[in-house]
């Protein structure tokens, strides 16, 4: 397999981290974000949304992307460990966690949307971060007053084993606290 991503890309952590948890290794592709690469011709022809990561796998075929379908794809085609409960409620529930981080938080502090505040809204620097770090929070607020109220959290945001949930939970730690100066 071929993993492009970025070693800053939230999305490409959360596949290094499915991968790993998988047992699974995949040769790694740089596209560097912070030099636009995501929109070099070369990288379109990969992935037309100029976004990362995108994944290759062994027996060809047209990429995969967008890091929540890659992760659902390698569930279903490697399925132990399991990164989803066995019951179709608790699925359910991890994936509406993951996609409180990957599609509600997430999506408002890539490249592309910090480059758009910045170029054509004319955000300085300091009410960017404000903004990322706003919707960050949020994002977190929101999983941790489910994970504080629901019996099924334990150990991990559902039981006691990790699941796509945390994959994404940490992913959006690792911008709060990494890239945007959140409070903990």
């Amino acid at each position: 397999m071929k993993l492009y991503g970025f070693w800053r890309s939230l999305a490409s952590y959360r596949v290094r981290v499915a991968l790993a948890l998988k047992g699974l290794r995949a040769e790694e592709v740089s596209i560097d974000l912070l030099k636009g690469k995501q929109n070099s011709e070369d990288y379109l022809e990969v992935n037309p949304q100029g976004v990362v990561p995108a994944l290759i796998l062994d027996e060809g075929g047209p990429p995969l992307f967008q890091s929540l379908a890659i992760l659902e794809y390698l569930e279903e085609t490697r399925p132990e460990p399991a990164l989803l409960p066995k019951d179709a409620r608790g699925r359910a529930r991890v994936r509406g966690l993951a996609l409180i981080a990957a599609a509600d938080g997430h999506p408002l502090v890539v490249p592309r949307v910090r480059n758009y505040l910045e170029k054509e809204l004319k955000a300085d620097e300091e009410a960017r971060n404000r903004w990322l770090a706003h919707w960050t929070m949020r994002a977190l607020e929101a999983i941790e007053g489910h994970l504080s109220k629901e019996k099924e959290t334990g150990r991990f945001c559902h039981g006691d084993t990790p699941t796509i949930a945390d994959i994404c939970v940490a992913s959006q730690l690792i911008g709060a606290l990494a890239y945007f100066n959140c409070d903990s």
